[in-house]
């Protein structure tokens, strides 16, 4: 967008109608030269009367990009037409938040500058992503990025087994999970068929690019797509019947009895991780060694660990603070203290080189049952400074209530106390939570092959030396995705608590 155009629409729509306001000029000038001079009557007259306002603003806006895209795409007569279908819905967009972006002179200056910044970044983005950058480098390592090089070594490649049982039963948590919200449905079957059709077609694409090792050109996925792609669909589709048949059921069900059926799926996450780490390498049995595991996966396994592990340890020290006795406060207290005094790679060098001497008497760990362990109390010590805030916010009323009906100190802790600090809490948490999905890119110091280490590995290749930077755009985008998806979650829990009040903006 020219910044030449950008005063020029600032200029005739917001200073000439400012001046004219300041100086008392309205007599002096006829209506219908200052009717065409207000921004707002020019809204009016082209959008009509403002329609239901969420589904507008989705469409607009994912127009409004189509048509950017199209506009850096093409030929020079047309792409000025998708320029200016790519503004009209732009400013559709501004018609529709009108009522806050132009009501007065300021706003409107705020508005038009942001939309300069925000149009820059936009087509930017557009451009690196979708027209000047190869990703062959990607699509070429997908199975590295995503499992390690274990998994793809033509040795020991039919290992990769072992990751489906997991898949499914990931499918099943989250696809049931959902079910029990008993939303409508589409809100669900719509984003579940997009994201179905991104991983089957990050599965099966492929492409011939040329070698400059094979000096010929190669096709960039090199393997058969076949079996996988037929598991895929499989999981997927076993997914789909998952939610239908937990949304079906859950619809006739009174609301204490969806709560219990929640937490029966949070047992079932837990044990689901344990299953996924015996799959992979189980007792007494030739299974892949820790040591072997890499790629994203061995983030995520490094993430949900320490997310499991780490929330009991929480609110163990958190509870053990706020005791009255010493036995249970001091250990707390200095336990929290020690480890947030120290920087959280300082606790991973500890437990990938002094731990093993420590520990070899009494349990000989490996690397990841280490890494997971120094997670889970970095994790677990935040998040019982966290949970200590919450608790002290419950009003000891409702101490002596719940004594006063007989119930137990911990099924007061467990039931009265902790349920409500949660739900105080709950954005700090996730924020904690998101923090350390990303913390587990540190373990890349050590050596172990996690995704940011495979994102600083396929660049030297032959194929794609120098794209370091598209490697590491990718795997961040990666992580981003799923941070933002934690987030998504997290509004959704606070507006099911009712945390989120519906009303202004939330209401449209």
């Amino acid at each position: 967008m020219n910044f030449n155009m950008l005063i020029l629409i600032s200029f005739v729509f917001v200073v000439i109608p400012a001046l004219i306001k300041r100086f008392k000029l309205e007599n002096i000038i006829d209506a219908r030269i200052q009717k065409v001079l207000d921004i707002n009557f020019i809204f009016d007259a082209a959008f009509g009367k403002v329609p239901k306002y969420q589904y507008n603003f989705y469409i607009s806006l994912g127009l409004g990009i189509v048509f950017t895209y199209l506009s850096l795409n093409s030929d020079t007569i047309i792409s000025s037409l998708f320029y200016l279908f790519s503004l009209i819905f732009f400013a559709y967009l501004a018609y529709l938040n009108s009522d806050d972006l132009l009501d007065t002179f300021s706003n409107k200056i705020i508005t038009l500058l942001a939309f300069y910044v925000f149009y820059n970044v936009l087509t930017s983005s557009i451009s690196y992503f979708l027209i000047d950058t190869d990703w062959t480098i990607i699509f070429k390592n997908r199975r590295y990025i995503l499992l390690g090089p274990y998994f793809i070594n033509s040795q020991t490649g039919d290992e990769v087994w072992r990751f489906w049982p997991p898949l499914f039963a990931l499918l099943f948590l989250v696809c049931s999970g959902y079910g029990t919200l008993r939303e409508n449905k589409y809100k669900f079957l719509i984003p579940y068929a997009i994201f179905s059709i991104i991983f089957i077609f990050a599965l099966t694409y492929d492409a011939d690019y040329y070698s400059t090792k094979f000096n010929e050109d190669i096709s960039n996925r090199g393997y058969d797509a076949t079996p996988s792609l037929i598991i895929l669909t499989g999981a997927l589709i076993f997914g789909l019947i998952s939610y239908l048949v937990t949304h079906h059921y859950c619809l006739k069900l009174e609301d204490f009895q969806v709560n219990y059926w929640q937490n029966i799926l949070v047992y079932l996450s837990f044990a689901g991780f344990l299953g996924t780490l015996l799959i992979l390498d189980p007792p007494g049995e030739s299974g892949v060694r820790p040591s072997a595991w890499g790629g994203f996966v061995l983030n995520l396994i490094f993430a949900f660990g320490s997310l499991f592990i780490g929330f009991g340890i929480g609110v163990a020290l958190a509870f053990g603070r706020r005791s009255s006795l010493p036995i249970f406060s001091f250990p707390s207290i200095g336990i929290i203290e020690l480890v947030r005094a120290g920087p959280l790679v300082a606790w991973l060098f500890f437990a990938q080189f002094m731990f093993p001497d420590l520990m070899t008497p009494i349990w000989d760990a490996d690397f990841a049952s280490r890494i997971i362990l120094v997670f889970s109390f970095f994790f677990g010590c935040y998040l019982a400074e966290i949970l200590r805030g919450g608790l002290q916010s419950v009003p000891h009323g409702q101490y002596e209530a719940a004594t006063a009906l007989g119930l137990s100190p911990t099924q007061i802790k467990l039931q009265i106390e902790l349920p409500q600090a949660i739900r105080i809490t709950l954005p700090a948490i996730v924020s904690q939570m998101i923090a350390m999905l990303k913390d587990t890119s540190l373990v890349y110091f050590f050596g172990i092959t996690d995704a940011f280490k495979v994102a600083q590995d396929i660049p030297n290749q032959r194929d794609f030396i120098g794209q370091d930077f598209d490697a590491l755009i990718f795997i961040g985008m990666m992580f981003w995705v799923l941070s933002f998806y934690l987030s998504q979650i997290s509004r959704r829990i606070e507006k099911g608590l009712g945390l989120i009040k519906e009303d202004g903006g939330e209401l449209t």
